[in-house]
């Protein structure tokens, strides 16, 4: 019984030196400026695990500790009406989640900034 509770010990130790040293990477290698970061889903057809996956995806956000803002985009590729309902009952609950059709894809990952100063041609 001590050596267990000695090799536990050791464990939890090494787990320890090794989150400290993976925490202590991760500050060193930050960028300056951090983007928005983007999880795609796509969905398509009826999809048993629908809540089970955008649920998931929604944890590792969670989990995530950088400072950057998130969103979580679910890509309706011919949903039944079933897994709709369950997209849009966790968009309620998740505020960065997102759906939208393959078509508007583009446009919700990218969506266009209103520039400040026109081009001299559009004065």
């Amino acid at each position: 019984m001590d050596l267990l509770g000695k090799g536990l010990l050791v464990f939890f130790l090494i787990m320890g030196l090794v989150e400290t040293c993976r925490l202590l990477l991760l500050w060193l290698l930050r960028p300056e400026k951090m983007e928005e970061a983007a999880l795609v889903v796509p969905l398509t057809g009826h999809v048993e695990d629908a809540e089970y996956l955008l649920r998931s995806a929604a944890q590792s956000f969670q989990w995530d500790r950088s400072r950057c803002p998130k969103r979580l985009i679910c890509v309706d590729g011919g949903m039944d009406q079933e897994t709709r309902e369950i997209c849009v009952h966790l968009q309620r609950e998740l505020p960065f989640l997102e759906i939208c059709s393959p078509q508007e894809l583009g446009e919700v990952l990218f969506p266009k900034r209103k520039e400040e100063n026109p081009p001299e041609d559009l004065k």
